[in-house]
């Protein structure tokens, strides 16, 4: 079993995990109406809801999905000896 190359699918999951993430926070802003009081630009959404914890939680499950595919990939049926 070749672990670095286990290692390498878990991390190249886990940024695939952390762009997927953000992109849950991005899609999940809410439409709102407002009153235009501040000088801002207002474009008619809330910000993102917790950019940083969709992206961790993004990243940790491509690392588990990652890691756990190229393990059962690695993994080879053992010969039955008679």
């Amino acid at each position: 079993m070749n672990m670095r190359l286990v290692m390498f699918s878990g991390m190249v999951m886990m940024l695939v995990g952390t762009i997927a993430g953000l992109g849950v926070s991005k899609y999940s802003e809410k439409q709102y109406q407002c009153c235009n009081i501040s000088p801002s630009v207002d474009r008619g959404y809330s910000q993102s809801r917790a950019p940083r914890t969709y992206a961790l939680v993004g990243a940790a499950m491509g690392w588990v999905f990652g890691s756990s595919l190229e393990l059962v990939r690695q993994s080879t049926p053992q010969e039955v000896e008679k």
